[in-house]
């Protein structure tokens, strides 16, 4: 009897994690299922994964990429990108988060909505080819408690693979309020394009 109670749990068990759909990410209209997967299915993430650096003279910005699969939100699981950044401006570092990277949460940049080149994707690129993704991640300079939107593209710089950055937004969750202004309205990385080469 103990066997059959046994093969019961575990054939209950194979079947509600068969019923666990898995859902291409690339397809997610943000509207999450308990214990689905929502999965980097054309391995578009792959292609961002890495260390990338950004030069111009004495100022530098390096980012890394890492790829987290099958990730429990505590409400269904999930591919996403997290990473770290270290900025350095006239020979002067900024900002480094990078020594974060091994920590377990609270990532300098996450995110997982790929972008294709349709009108609604913002920003909006109509030169992207229909198959390219573009990969939309949040920036987070916590010393400044602000945040930005980061737009990543692969392009190529000569024969070398590199990441076309657009980082954008004010960072001042909630606007700016004239009476009690923050400490801090711009991110410590200023907004613009950056093109980053694969190291």
């Amino acid at each position: 009897m103990n066997k059959l109670n046994i093969l019961i749990v575990f054939i209950i068990t194979l079947s509600c994690k068969a019923q666990s759909p898995i859902v291409d990410i690339d397809t997610w209209d943000g509207d999450s299922q308990v214990n689905a997967y929502y999965k980097d299915v054309n391995n578009y993430f792959n292609d961002f994964i890495g260390t990338w650096l950004y030069t111009d003279g004495t100022t530098s910005f390096k980012i890394v990429l890492e790829k987290k699969t099958m990730a429990y939100t505590g409400k269904f699981y999930m591919d996403y990108i997290i990473g770290e950044y270290q900025y350095i401006e006239n020979g002067i570092e900024k900002i480094n988060t990078i020594p974060n990277l091994s920590q377990p949460r609270l990532h300098s940049l996450v995110g997982s909505t790929l972008l294709d080149n349709s009108a609604s994707s913002r920003p909006y690129c109509p030169t992207c080819p229909a198959n390219e993704r573009r990969l939309k991640v949040g920036l987070y300079d916590r010393p400044r408690k602000l945040t930005g939107t980061f737009t990543l593209k692969r392009v190529n710089v000569g024969s070398q693979t590199a990441l076309e950055g657009y980082l954008w937004g004010d960072g001042v969750p909630g606007g700016i309020n004239v009476d009690n202004p923050p400490q801090y309205t711009e991110l410590t990385v200023p907004t613009g394009t950056f093109i980053f080469v694969k190291q």
